[in-house]
């Protein structure tokens, strides 16, 4: 980020907020993802120069916002929306179960299953944000379907 740090800056933000905001929120709800995300792009402003070397930018500043979130999180202590439904499966609203069941799972099969089939992001872009190999996040999304689809007793097609 060298000639005008305001312009590139700029260029920048618009690049990233967006998956960033993105990611977050399927980690941590649409509230605490989008409050994640601004946090660590105003970190990132702050600290422009140590993103300069970086090769992935994005998913560094993706692990700013989670561990910001996180820490957030601790403070608060709120209670997911999926929290006080006895069995996720009974509720009638299929978007309340999808969302609960969703919740249960580890946060980066959770984010990988919402980006890959919720948002229609490529195992590619998902890796590069969350910083791990594109098998990586097929592996994710695979594990987190599977485990979905067995807490929905599914079957699966084969």
């Amino acid at each position: 980020m060298d000639d005008d740090p305001s312009a590139t800056f700029a260029t920048f933000f618009e690049q990233a907020e967006p998956r960033l905001r993105t990611a977050l929120s399927g980690a941590f709800g649409a509230e605490v993802g989008r409050d994640a995300a601004a946090d660590a792009l105003a970190w990132a402003w702050q600290h422009r120069e140590r993103l300069d070397g970086l090769d992935n930018p994005i998913g560094y500043l993706y692990r700013v916002g989670r561990s910001r979130a996180l820490r957030d999180a601790r403070r608060r202590e709120e209670p997911c929306p999926a929290d006080g439904m006895e069995d996720p499966r009974e509720d009638p609203d299929p978007e309340l179960t999808l969302l609960a069941l969703l919740a249960e799972l580890p946060e980066h099969q959770r984010v990988a299953v919402w980006m890959v089939h919720g948002l229609g992001y490529r195992h590619a872009e998902v890796g590069a944000l969350l910083g791990c190999a594109t098998a990586t996040v097929a592996t994710h999304v695979r594990r987190g379907l599977s485990r979905l689809r067995r807490q929905l007793e599914v079957e699966t097609r084969v």
